[in-house]
């Protein structure tokens, strides 16, 4: 039988500071222009959920990027395969979220 780990397990993985947060959002900023590449930026917005004028302003790092939105534009640019790997290069994609994903593989073989 095969016993998947429970969610308590996954807790250990989303726990960041709030610093942790704000630096890991400060990057992203920093890298969107990279990171959009051939994507043009009303094409980002409305997949996350957001004006094209906002997006540009965090762009632009006029306003701060939320925890939320930080998470919605790295997972918007996980599902790129141009920007796949480049997050994790540019260390923007937290090991801690893979380690999740792969935690949840993980399984324990009871005995019969």
């Amino acid at each position: 039988m095969i016993q998947f780990v429970g969610r308590d397990a996954y807790k250990q993985f989303w726990n960041f500071s709030k610093d942790e947060k704000e630096n890991l959002a400060t990057q992203l900023a920093i890298e969107l222009p990279a990171l959009r590449g051939k994507v043009g930026a009303s094409e980002i917005a409305s997949a996350v959920g957001i004006s094209r004028q906002t997006y540009s302003a965090y762009e632009n790092r006029t306003r701060p990027i939320p925890w939320s939105l930080y998470l919605a534009l790295l997972f918007y640019f996980d599902y790129i395969p141009s920007t796949h790997y480049m997050i994790r290069q540019l260390e923007l994609f937290p090991n801690e979220l893979d380690e999740c994903w792969l935690a949840g593989r993980v399984f324990i073989e009871e005995e019969k």
